[in-house]
């Protein structure tokens, strides 16, 4: 698929070729040039540099550019022009002409105003920065590829802590967790992750053994929540034979058997408090003694807890030792939950539609524009691990190419409804647009309406009705 649009563009348009002025007529136009109908001179085909006149929007356009194939009955003139030029002038009026044709220029599919993307495709439709015409420039020469390897090696490494998925980030406070995570991987402090229930904390703590220098010795897992309090401490201890009734026999715990490697305690605000001395006590010594037992054990395991509890309230309440909340909390992490993580939740549902769509054997293109809108907007109270059971059950219960919103099943909080409908109001959004483009325009020409015109692309008349629409008036510039 190609990267750059081509429009239709039917219109008359005059080549200078040197001294000599060509009018003839175009048949297409694109981001990087635009294709002709008639061969050129034989004067003019020695000419390497051209300029291309025509009107666009109303407005004369000359642009520079190169000739690239001269054949019998048609030949292309590649604009020679900056990003800024081509962006401000081409790329706006496609990008124009694209949302009034409501019609992907990739793939013909249907699009709305409001669309960034093409919701079939997933290619980009605003063409009017600079910085997407060099993208796309860059592509046709093959830079992207290097500058890919290159440059942005470092930030594709940061957006991702491993190859699962579950791990993915892309904005500024997960970025963070993966700087966090490779900092104190290198240590053999204990480590305090804090969270909310399905964040991912046990991802985050087998992150840190697996780039540690323990990741060849065990890890293993303690969910201090899920354990009667009274059978905790032979878990994590041991016991000897007839330590309590049942106990026939010598049973090591999970500090013993994670001798060498990483003990992570999930749910640690849930300990009851006499054990957390004993927990204490090991952090301080590394020593221990099995339930029942009398001789003192040494065990070289590095300590990762986690909670979703707030600590500093619970030792406020009496429910944890501070001095162990200490301990712990050597290195911290803090994980942000997915409503606050951007755009990563929509990376992760389309990256799980796919997971799970070829683990049962279904052929599922993606999400529709609605569902991505609903996964972007719900506040997702279970994190990722809730994103996980919603698109699983989807994929296996609905019938369709692409997941609808009505597939996801979420159950929306009326109290979010108002505030889903706000994010979903094309009208809210186009007059705060256009209130922010009006403004920026009166600043730029100081008022001139004359010029706020023919920057906005409207006319005169249509500027003093916004001005008064917004309530825009004067502005005194120091």
């Amino acid at each position: 698929m190609r990267i750059s649009p081509r429009i239709q563009f039917n219109e008359n348009i005059i080549l200078q070729c040197g001294d000599e002025a060509i009018e003839t007529k175009a048949i297409d136009l694109s981001l990087q040039g635009i294709k002709i109908e008639n061969a050129l001179s034989e004067s003019c085909k020695n000419k390497d540099q051209v300029k291309v006149s025509f009107e666009m929007n109303g407005q004369p356009v000359t642009l520079n550019g190169k000739l690239y194939r001269n054949e019998q009955k048609e030949m292309v003139i590649v604009f020679d022009e900056s990003p800024e030029k081509i962006a401000e002038t081409v790329g706006s009026f496609i990008t124009k002409k694209i949302y009034e044709s409501q019609t992907c220029p990739f793939c013909e599919y249907h699009i709305e105003k409001t669309d960034k993307y093409c919701p079939k495709c997933g290619m980009y439709l605003n063409f009017s920065t600079p910085n997407v015409i060099k993208v796309i420039s860059d592509f046709k020469l093959g830079k992207i590829i290097e500058k890919l390897t290159q440059e942005e090696k470092e930030s594709i490494v940061e957006s991702t802590i491993s190859s699962n998925m579950e791990m993915i980030g892309t904005n500024e406070k997960m970025k963070e967790v993966f700087h966090l995570i490779r900092k104190y991987a290198a240590t053999d402090y204990p480590v305090l992750i804090v969270g909310e229930t399905g964040t991912g904390k046990e991802l985050t703590a087998k992150a840190i053994h697996q780039k540690s220098n323990r990741a060849n010795k065990p890890f293993i897992v303690v969910n201090c929540a899920s354990i009667p309090s009274e059978l905790l401490e032979a878990e994590l201890f041991g016991y000897e034979k007839g330590a309590f009734t049942g106990a026939d026999r010598r049973k090591p715990g999970k500090i013993e058997l994670a001798n060498g490697g990483t003990l992570f305690l999930d749910e640690i605000g849930d300990m009851p408090y006499n054990l957390q001395a004993k927990l204490l006590r090991f952090l301080q010594e590394y020593t221990f003694e099995r339930l029942g037992g009398t001789e003192t054990l040494t065990a070289n395991v590095r300590i990762i807890a986690a909670t979703n509890v707030n600590l500093k309230k619970a030792i406020e309440e009496g429910k944890f030792r501070e001095d162990l909340y200490y301990r712990l909390s050597v290195l911290t992490i803090e994980l942000p939950p997915l409503r606050e993580r951007g755009e990563d939740v929509v990376i992760m549902a389309k990256y799980f539609v796919d997971r799970y769509s070829k683990e049962i054997g279904k052929d599922i293109k993606g999400l529709t524009k609605d569902a991505i809108e609903l996964i972007r907007t719900y506040s997702w109270p279970g994190n990722v691990r809730e994103l996980i059971n919603v698109i699983r059950k989807a994929v296996v219960l609905t019938d369709k190419e692409y997941i609808d919103a009505e597939d996801l099943d979420i159950k929306v909080d009326p109290s979010e409804v108002e505030n889903i409908s706000n994010v979903l109001d094309i009208r809210k959004h186009t007059e705060r647009l256009e209130k922010k483009l009006l403004k920026e325009a009166f600043i730029r020409t100081r008022g001139n309406i004359t010029k706020m015109a023919k920057l906005l692309g409207i006319s005169r008349p249509k500027v003093y009705k916004l001005l008064e629409k917004h309530n825009i008036g004067e502005i005194h510039i120091k």
